[in-house]
């Protein structure tokens, strides 16, 4: 049961994640849900660290730190991966002004 509800956290790419980017990308649009996503993710990361922090106070248990470390890894790529696609976004919407322009 932990599993499950650990697995519904919504940072990508748990599958809270991926649930909350399909229904952002039905709403706004691909470019859009992965934007919404990561900033999500980044917020949810930080308040967990934020009430592990305080549980780890008490409870003395290197488990929560073990599953921030893990929690901390996936935004982390999931931050460089959405900044490559956040290039290529802007590449193509470059490259569609420039061909429009020249028409």
């Amino acid at each position: 049961m932990l599993l499950a509800i650990f697995n519904l956290i919504p940072i990508y790419p748990l599958d809270g994640g991926r649930i909350l980017q399909e229904i952002m990308h039905i709403q706004k649009g691909k470019e859009e849900a992965y934007k919404i996503t990561n900033l999500v993710s980044k917020i949810t990361v930080i308040m967990l660290t934020i009430i592990a922090s305080i549980v780890i106070l008490y409870i003395h248990n290197i488990a929560f730190i073990i599953m921030l470390i893990y929690l901390w890894f996936l935004v982390i790529k999931n931050e460089r991966q959405y900044a490559i696609k956040k290039k290529i976004y802007e590449q193509i919407k470059a490259n569609t002004n420039n061909n429009l322009n020249f028409t």
